[in-house]
């Protein structure tokens, strides 16, 4: 299905920056390998797909290449990505009071959520709800969470998103089980929103190791993102391991089970001869026959 840019709001417009160091959003960089330009686009439009899926519609992205071109993109929640052929409309700043404009700026009151009302007991048999989607807004009752996360979000308190992302996927979890559709995408957010915090690299590891495993027995759309998972939690093991081999060692068990799980056998191989190398090998006791061993 081709999504109709036209019905996607000016706004927010992202911009992903391409460079031969790295890629950036918005001026903030995004964690991948220097110089790998197509895992850097992979990497920046997987979190604009959560950004997408944490507003529950397509958003607007500029994507500025390292040669200078500029394209116009729309990114929809289950990471489709559609090339715009006109630029993005532009958006006029908003009017100020005293700007010469004869126009005073009035502040428009926020939209207050309401309540959804408890349905009424049905007399006839209940129809099945048809299967959720991946990337499917989040049902009414959860819209609340998800406009305060997308707040907290869009204003740089990182420490309230995430609360506020553990809370809801708890209340999911719940209420539709580990490998619904809406769990797992209130997990992965959460996954990224770790990630970006760039703090406790141990716990940023072990929560990366179990979205990939929950994304990919849930059969999570799309795959990319999953693969993109299991590639930040090697990355950050890491760095885990440049900074703290005793607990990088702790738990490159459960990382190798998770990459060897995907099928990633370079991956596993690699924590594998690390910790190899990090191990110390254990010394024979000295033989008492041997030369060395008389007195």
């Amino acid at each position: 299905m081709t999504t109709d840019a036209g019905q996607v709001p000016a706004t927010p417009l992202y911009t992903i920056t391409l460079t031969g160091s790295g890629v950036s959003i918005d001026g903030e960089p995004v964690g991948v390998p220097s110089g790998d330009l197509p895992a850097a686009r992979l990497a920046a439009l997987a979190e604009i797909r959560v950004r997408a899926a944490l507003r529950g519609r397509p958003v607007r992205v500029t994507a500025k290449e390292p040669d200078g071109s500029a394209w116009p993109l729309v990114v929809d929640p289950d990471g489709r990505v559609t090339t715009l052929s006109v630029p993005h409309p532009v958006v006029p700043p908003p009017a100020r009071a005293g700007d010469g404009s004869g126009h005073s700026a009035v502040p428009v009151a926020p939209v207050v959520p309401v309540a959804p009302v408890a349905p009424v007991a049905p007399v006839a048999p209940v129809v099945p709800e048809p299967a959720v989607t991946w990337g499917a807004p989040l049902p009414a009752a959860h819209q609340e969470a998800w406009a305060r996360l997308l707040a907290a979000h869009g204003a740089g308190d990182t420490t309230t998103a995430i609360a506020l992302a553990e809370r809801t996927e708890a209340a999911l979890e719940a209420e539709y089980g580990p490998l619904h559709p809406y769990t797992v995408q209130v997990l992965s957010a959460r996954a990224w929103l770790v990630l970006g915090r760039r703090e406790d690299l141990s716990a940023t590891v072990r929560l990366l190791v179990r979205t990939a495993l929950r994304r990919r027995r849930a059969g999570a759309e799309p795959r990319s993102e999953t693969a993109q998972v299991a590639g930040n939690a090697h990355a950050a093991w890491r760095s885990l391991a440049a900074t703290d081999p005793r607990r990088a060692l702790e738990l490159s068990g459960p990382l190798t089970d998770m990459l060897e799980e995907l099928g990633w056998p370079g991956h596993t191989q690699d924590v594998v001869r690390w910790v190899e190398e990090a191990t110390p090998r254990p010394t024979l006791p000295e033989d008492p026959a041997s030369p060395e061993g008389r007195t």
